[in-house]
């Protein structure tokens, strides 16, 4: 609900105006308990200097996320408010208006319906830019609203890009290949800066491009015996992309190795390194791995994007229950709070969510990761770098003298820094860390293996909590699930008590690639450290005692949590199933 008087947009609607006095966007965001005073007052004092908008000087100094301002921009214009970067939009959407128009508008044309056309505006309210779009297409405009960062970013990648993947690949095909071949191997910075005119570069970017606007979280480069195969992780699955002539497999690799900065004449042994790119204006990091195979070097791009992930505890798939206890056991004052699971799993996704809930400025609060996935505001976050020795323990000795009060300790992979972990729990830091372990029981066995004295454990742990992502059914194709009862009883399963007896499936459509399913969550269990483990611990007993103790307090299971998030809708039996095979046995 941006205020008319703190908006400078031209041609905004006289008809906002009232004769009662609105409250400022500054003073609603204080009344939800999203603002401090101290921080509004920086933020007018940041617009007296040097203008705009008051709501994007907020996001700006990290006080306000984006998709708060642009919700309460949507409600004061009753506009709908979507997430432009999961649209799939068609071409000829795009063609119905000029990009210069677009941009200066911050509008993205979305879909059309008979003579209307739906458009996201970063200012809803703007009829300047409604009548232009109308007078442009000779359509009718319903508004929906974007935070202007990602209609930005949605206009450069879909306006620039430029033409398909097949047609990159037919252009670089038409390139001489001694020229391709010379300009790849020349070592020096010409050769590089020559390379990025080639049609290679093109098609590497929109592989790129198409991955990320697919929300992929991996890219394949697979060379087989004829063919250069392309696949792409999307919510845990692979998905074939593109086959690539075999003919063009170097110069592909050549170029994904000189992003990443890799010597492009080795190889015969694997590499690792990282790369920064643009997809329209966001920034994305790529970690990037070879690994020499039978037919060439196979090659895996990890996507770091911060900006698509749910960093809300609520959003990355807590019950009720499972947040109010797991704010409680973050929110102490000193110990330890784990997360174990896979590597995959989502277990930084869950601590980041957890400084969010707990970072203030009153609040000393430090990390130390490999690499770092997410940046986040007030937080000083530590790039772990084993080659020159910065290690966790490195890292986690010289941090402590920083004077935090909260520390993230990305993984706990060896006996020196889980010590260190435990007794910096013990002279009162809280620390979040995580450990790869299948269960939430069997973290205390693995830290006893792992060098940490018995002793020591049950004045320092607070709370493990597993857990694993499952897919989420597509809630443009969901559709119920005939007979649910057959069907458990079918599984030899007991449906959840006090819970409604429904199943639930994706039908399949353009919005989730056919596959039914669009996004993750997780499922959880959080076992809570309490006075009965402490014997236990001191006496090295094994993981199912202490699941014992947990269940006797009520302790769900993930596998009864993921029972629960199905019959409500969440997702289906089958992923469950799937996702839970190991754990259960």
């Amino acid at each position: 609900m941006l205020d008319t008087l703190q908006l400078d947009e031209p041609g905004e609607s006289p008809s906002l105006m009232s004769s009662e006095p609105k409250k400022r966007l500054g003073e609603r965001l204080i009344e939800a308990g999203l603002l401090s005073q101290s921080q509004l007052d920086l933020a007018l004092r940041e617009q007296k200097r040097k203008g705009g908008l008051i709501g994007q000087i907020l996001v700006e100094l990290g006080f306000t996320p984006q998709e708060v301002i642009s919700s309460f921009v949507g409600q004061e214009a009753s506009a709908k408010v979507v997430n432009v970067s999961r649209a799939v939009i068609e071409r000829a959407v795009l063609q119905l208006v000029p990009f210069e128009i677009l941009k200066r508008f911050r509008a993205l044309p979305l879909s059309q319906e008979d003579h209307t056309l739906t458009v996201a505006l970063a200012n809803p309210s703007n009829v300047v830019a409604i009548d232009t779009l109308q007078q442009v297409t000779g359509l009718g405009i319903e508004v929906v609203t974007a935070p202007e960062r990602d209609i930005l970013n949605s206009l450069e990648l879909h306006y620039h890009t430029g033409g398909s993947i097949e047609e990159s690949i037919d252009e670089a095909l038409d390139q001489e290949p001694e020229e391709a071949r010379v300009e790849i191997e020349l070592p020096d910075e010409q050769a590089r800066l020559g390379f990025e005119d080639a049609p290679i570069i093109r098609l590497v970017d929109q592989i790129i491009a198409r991955a990320v606007q697919n929300r992929a979280s991996d890219i394949h480069i697979e060379p087989e015996e004829r063919i250069l195969r392309i696949r792409t992780r999307i919510d845990g699955v692979l998905f074939q992309d593109v086959l690539i002539p075999k003919s063009m497999q170097s110069a592909v690799v050549a170029r994904l190795k000189i992003m990443a900065d890799l010597d492009v004449a080795e190889q015969r042994l694997p590499q690792d390194g990282r790369a920064t790119v643009f997809v329209g204006r966001r920034e994305l990091s790529l970690r990037v791995s070879s690994l020499p195979s039978a037919w060439g070097e196979n090659i895996v791009l990890r996507i770091l994007d911060s900006g698509t992930q749910s960093l809300t505890l609520p959003g990355v798939g807590f019950s009720t229950e499972d947040y109010q206890a797991f704010l409680s056991a973050v929110k102490r004052p000193y110990g330890v709070v784990l997360v174990t699971g896979p590597t995959g799993s989502g277990k930084t996704t869950t601590l980041y969510a957890a400084l969010k809930e707990i970072s203030t400025m009153e609040v000393s609060v430090f990390t130390l990761e490999d690499p770092i996935e997410y940046r986040m505001p007030v937080i000083r976050q530590t790039q772990i770098k084993e080659e020159i020795g910065l290690t966790f323990g490195a890292g986690l000795r010289a941090l402590l003298r920083q004077d935090p009060d909260v520390i993230l300790v990305g993984e706990t992979r060896d006996t020196e820094t889980a010590q260190l972990m435990v007794r910096a729990a013990l002279t009162g830091h809280l620390v979040l860390s995580t450990l790869h372990t299948n269960d939430s029981a069997g973290a205390i066995p693995r830290l006893i293996d792992m060098g940490v004295e018995p002793y020591l454990l049950p004045a320092s742990l607070i709370a493990i909590m597993a857990q694993r992502l499952v897919r989420t059914i597509c809630p443009e194709c969901k559709e119920p699930v005939e007979d649910p009862g057959r069907v458990f009883e079918e599984l030899k399963l007991t449906p959840p008590a006090n819970e409604p007896l429904a199943l639930w499936k994706g039908r399949g459509c353009p919005a989730c690639n056919a596959s039914g399913y669009r996004g993750r969550q997780g499922i959880f269990e959080l076992m809570p450290v309490d006075e009965r483990f402490h014997e236990p611990i001191v006496r090295r007993a094994g993981a199912p005692e202490y699941l014992r103790l947990a269940r006797e307090r009520g302790m769900r299971t993930m596998f009864e949590d993921g029972l629960r998030k199905v019959v409500r809708g969440a997702t289906t039996i089958e992923e469950l199933l799937e996702t839970t095979r190991l754990v259960e046995g």
